[in-house]
């Protein structure tokens, strides 16, 4: 009853005219917490720091204390963070690389710590703004003239103060840091492999374009997901409130079975938009890891190829054979 699709569904699906302006405003909200956004920003740079010396630090450990070979191959070479003696005893041995363990056990530590901090000062920043926002937004509404309110139904209005702050406060709490931190760990991660080994790191490589193209894809998606969940969203507020509002009209007219049926359908189609856009947005991580284990079996195949057959590693002239 009285039900107005095309008025809810035409204001979900507007978006911001000036993309910068829109941007200069939430930083305006922003800007009276900035302490607290560079705080967080350097938290995520020395987390990230910490995440890409693990894993060399591990290499370290196996090149350095775990194998038993020559001094002048390629294992031995590779120990830049200490090089045990051509005669260190076991004793010796076990004593660096329990000091080895204990450092890397420390950044486990370290970036845990600065993680939890990081994302705690996000929180507290956008959780603040967020009070900010709703509160001018509260009060913009008080001032708005009746013919707002005669064009405008009270399940949109319902649907801005609700389901769009939430969306803006996942993306502040989680979403922004999560992206921030992504983006850092690639670039530090891609400079300490080509440093390491071009060829390797070319060929660990190979399955970027992939990535890219499923993360693209999946997203694009889950955006078109999202979108027609919020419609079905305000559809379902637009829908309650009038039908709450108008409950005396209903039974008045005996059109009771007919809006509970109506509700039931606008219910549903909103279940099934939620989950069509869950499934598009779980679907990503299992992709990506799929794909990050191809790589690591590509890098493990062709460095295998070359140990055991004896041949020099690509980009080198050291060969364990």
């Amino acid at each position: 009853m009285f039900h107005r699709e095309s008025a809810t569904f035409g204001v979900e699906i507007k978006k911001a005219r000036n993309v910068r302006a829109t941007l200069r405003r939430f930083w305006d909200y922003f800007s009276a917490y900035r302490w607290a956004l560079i705080g967080s920003f350097v938290m995520v740079i020395l987390s990230t720091l910490m995440q890409v010396a693990i894993p060399v630090l591990t290499g370290q450990a196996v090149d350095c204390f775990l194998t038993s070979v020559a001094p002048e191959s390629a294992s031995m070479q590779n120990c830049w963070y200490t090089t045990p003696p051509i005669d260190a005893g076991p004793q010796e041995l076990i004593a660096g690389l329990a000091g080895l363990a204990l450092l890397i056990v420390a950044l486990y530590v370290g970036s845990a710590a600065f993680s939890g901090i990081q994302f705690f000062l996000m929180v507290v920043a956008g959780q603040k703004s967020l009070r900010d926002m709703r509160r001018d937004i509260f009060q913009n509404i008080h001032r708005l003239h009746l013919g707002f309110f005669s064009r405008t139904e009270a399940g949109d209005v319902m649907s801005r103060l609700t389901n769009d702050t939430d969306t803006i406060s996942q993306i502040l709490g989680f979403g922004l840091v999560s992206v921030v931190q992504g983006i850092l760990l690639i670039v530090f991660i891609v400079i300490a492999m080509f440093s390491s080994s071009i060829p390797y790191a070319l060929v660990s490589l190979a399955m970027l374009p992939l990535m890219f193209w499923a993360t693209n894809w999946f997203s694009t998606q889950a955006r078109k997901a999202f979108r027609i969940a919020r419609k079905e969203i305000g559809s379902v507020n637009a829908n309650l409130q009038e039908n709450i509002a108008a409950v005396r009209e209903v039974q008045a007219f005996s059109r009771e079975d007919e809006n509970i049926e109506q509700f039931r359908q606008t219910s549903a189609a909103t279940r099934d938009a939620n989950v069509r856009a869950q499934a598009f947005t779980s679907a990503l991580a299992p992709s990506l890891e799929a794909l990050g284990y191809t790589s690591l079996a590509l890098v493990a195949g062709v460095g295998g190829y070359f140990v055991i057959s004896g041949q020099p590693f690509l980009g080198t002239t050291i060969s364990l054979g």
